[in-house]
């Protein structure tokens, strides 16, 4: 499978402090490293050109106005064509996003770097905020934040709530409830607006408030029990068509994944714990694992897992886990 990495300058894109990534590729780094240092080692050191398009016809050079390439500093590889109004986020900015939240909140970086060429950039940090599920410390999670932006126009530069349950890595968002009460899964901010890093800042401060209502919801997760054949149809119903529901049927192809989510949920990481065994969280628990760790992916499975079709699979099974547990 491929990690999909930018390989641009020689070396992958990413840097990580802690436990080697599962591709096993980029620079390891000592705790509590500087963002310039965090720049260079993920070799996020370039800038994004906006370029005019520009072409030749009839014996002449004609320019663009309105249509301009973006182009890395570097290596002046081509990365996509934009509009005029098209709002750039440097590489850099990125990891600046959390200069101050590494100083003053304490924040630790935990991971950084970029994929397809540098069309996306990401960087992960842990934020202290921990929980034992259910109240049990065996079982802890801790929260973080994740920034991610493109140039290509796949994605908007998009800050996500993430937990990770620590004896596995598993990751899964938790969402952000603002003072309109409303419920976010993350805060997108679309290329034609500029980002402003301070105005987000200002949205990280709901997490407290968020976290402990996400802790709440795991604890009767974590107390319900489950049978085996619980679990398979609360798996089977993640990939099932409505068409497949009523006829109760399902193909050859989805029965594959729901057979290999029976297997992360009885033998991954942390599913012989308490909380997890033979419980709903412990159904939830994995899928995260089975995204992150085991599901083949068409492209960049970090990728997939926060932002495409596993992310996706991630949230449903969620909801299907919150609906079981507010209907009682």
């Amino acid at each position: 499978m491929s990690h999909d990495l930018d390989e641009s300058t020689g070396k992958p894109a990413m840097a990580y402090v802690g436990e080697r990534p599962w591709h096993g590729l980029g620079e390891a780094l000592p705790p509590d490293q500087d963002i310039e240092t965090w720049v260079q080692a993920a070799r996020l050191d370039w800038e994004i050109e906006m370029i005019p398009v520009s072409y030749q016809m009839g014996g002449r050079n004609h320019v663009m106005g309105d249509r301009f390439v973006l182009a890395r500093s570097d290596t002046q590889a081509a990365l996509s064509v934009v509009s005029r109004d098209y709002q750039v986020v440097q590489p850099k900015e990125v990891l600046e996003f959390y200069r101050d939240l590494v100083e003053e909140r304490h924040y630790k970086l935990e991971t950084a770097g970029a994929l397809d060429g540098g069309r996306k950039v990401w960087a992960l940090a842990r934020t202290g905020l921990v929980a034992g599920v259910a109240g049990n410390a065996a079982d802890e999670l801790g929260a973080y934040v994740l920034l991610a932006t493109s140039c290509d126009k796949s994605l908007a530069t998009t800050i996500a709530f993430t937990s990770v349950r620590v004896v596995c890595q598993n990751t899964l968002g938790f969402a952000v409830h603002d003072v309109k009460k409303e419920s976010r899964r993350n805060i997108k901010v679309n290329h034609s607006r500029r980002f402003d890093p301070d105005q987000i800042k200002k949205d990280l401060g709901l997490m407290d408030d968020s976290w402990d209502k996400f802790k709440r919801q795991l604890t009767p997760m974590a107390g319900k029990e489950m049978s085996d054949r619980d679990a398979e149809q609360f798996f089977q119903a993640l990939f099932q068509s409505e068409k497949e529901m009523k006829e109760e049927k399902i193909s050859d192809l989805k029965r594959k994944e729901v057979m290999q989510l029976m297997s992360c949920y009885r033998h991954a990481p942390g599913q012989d714990l308490p909380t997890a065994k033979n419980t709903l969280w412990g159904a939830v628990s994995a899928v995260t694992y089975y995204v992150d760790h085991v599901r083949p992916s068409s492209g960049d499975r970090l990728d997939s897992a926060w932002f495409g079709t596993g992310a996706t699979l991630k949230e449903k099974a969620w909801q299907q886990a919150l609906e079981q547990t507010e209907s009682e």
